[in-house]
């Protein structure tokens, strides 16, 4: 029995030991989309969705709000229409490798859309 407990412990705090906590890696840079040269998201000071015209800025300025570590949202910060609600994007991180992470973002408007999934590059 004793060795049960000892075993379970163990294995709890490997698992707990190896998270990676992906919003101390993220937090303050910037992700490029894979294939473009422009497009992606800015987890700076500045945060938005940036598109893939040059100059690189911030076409859509957000606010990232971190819900775990490894789930963020980015909420639209200036309201656009008065009687619609700040547009949402949610992403968790599914994968880190040295710069490259892959996000997953999770579809939060209406009608039924599937998740998807976007490399970035990370700089």
């Amino acid at each position: 029995m004793e060795k049960k407990i000892l075993g379970i412990f163990l294995l709890l705090t490997c698992s707990l030991t190896n998270a990676t906590d992906y919003k101390a890696t993220l937090s303050g840079k910037t992700l490029y989309m894979k294939g473009g040269n422009c497009a992606g998201l800015s987890l700076t000071k500045n945060a938005g969705l940036m598109g893939n015209e040059a100059p690189c800025k911030v076409d859509l300025p957000t606010k990232v709000r971190w819900l775990s570590n490894d789930m963020f949202i980015m909420i639209e910060k200036n309201q656009t229409v008065e009687t619609s609600p700040p547009r949402t994007y949610l992403y968790k991180v599914k994968s880190l490798n040295g710069n490259q992470v892959i996000l997953s973002e999770i579809w939060t408007g209406w009608n039924s859309f599937p998740d998807s999934d976007q490399q970035y590059t990370i700089k």
